[in-house]
């Protein structure tokens, strides 16, 4: 059975960072969309996932992204992807999700990517 730990790191500037070790499949989707659902129901609404812990995505994780993703850029926000390996990064390009997330090598960078003084 798959293992998925999501730990949140740190809120600042607006930004909340999760750490994302393990694997996103049929048996720990759930957790995840517990946790951005709990996120949204917190008023958060922009998103540093840090991936480079996570072994392992399939597409029902990628419809959660796809749906938190939307709902979070409706509200000023959005998700944007650290350190995502290449063998996870490819499950985004074979179903065609690489122009809908922004991907970044560093959580700095992807925290960067958020407009500076936008609430959320």
């Amino acid at each position: 059975m798959a293992i998925l730990k999501i730990d949140e790191v740190s809120t600042e500037g607006g930004v909340t960072q999760l750490v994302v070790e393990g694997e996103i499949d049929l048996d720990t989707v759930s957790t995840l969309r517990a946790k951005l659902e709990e996120l949204k129901q917190r008023g958060a609404c922009r998103l540093v996932l840090d991936f480079g812990e996570t072994r392992y995505v399939n597409s029902s994780a990628l419809a959660v992204l796809v749906k938190f993703a939307e709902t979070f850029r409706e509200q000023g926000g959005g998700i944007a992807l650290a350190r995502v390996s290449p063998r996870v990064k490819l499950v985004f390009e074979m179903l065609g999700l690489l122009v809908f997330f922004k991907f970044f090598d560093s959580v700095e960078a992807a925290k960067a990517a958020f407009p500076a003084g936008a609430q959320g």
